[in-house]
């Protein structure tokens, strides 16, 4: 084998060997991409099932068995949370899931994170938090998992 053919064959296997390197780059982006898809189904899931039973409550513990007309009935904003003694079982008002958390199994891809938290707000700048008490909520329930690429939020506004 003379030096010309020599250099083909090594030509060649560089070649064959930056395509394999591209095709194995290819298949584990596309991989890469499929979990994240996958979390972010299986982080929405979860998030949205809360966010479900959340909205699913009285907007407030003055609401739950009476029609209230004075928002100064509402629960005062330091104090959102759950009562003494209630479970999330008994939880009745959408803040009774402030800053409330659990761990959701999915069967894919495994636990995902959640976290909730249920603020006034005033209608007309709905994303800022206020510290006094409105006819407004604003509900974020976080979703936190192994593939998420950042953190999942799912967001609601009840009003009363």
């Amino acid at each position: 084998m003379d030096n010309g053919q020599t250099f083909l064959v090594l030509g060649a296997m560089v070649l064959l060997a930056f395509l394999i390197l591209n095709v194995n780059r290819t298949i584990l982006g596309t991989t890469d991409n499929s979990l994240q898809a996958q979390a972010i189904t299986s982080s929405n899931s979860a998030g949205q099932q809360i966010m479900d039973l959340i909205k699913s409550k009285s907007f407030d513990e003055s609401t739950v068995n009476a029609v209230v007309t004075d928002i100064n009935n509402f629960t005062a904003p330091n104090l959102l949370g759950h009562e003494s003694g209630e479970t999330i079982n008994t939880f009745d008002d959408v803040d009774d899931f402030n800053q409330y958390s659990c761990t959701v199994s999915t069967p894919r891809m495994g636990n995902v994170a959640i976290k909730a938290t249920v603020g006034y707000v005033n209608p007309g700048s709905p994303d800022i938090l206020v510290a006094s008490k409105t006819r407004m909520k604003k509900i974020e329930v976080k979703a936190m998992a192994r593939f998420l690429p950042d953190t999942l939020r799912i967001y609601y506004y009840a009003s009363y």
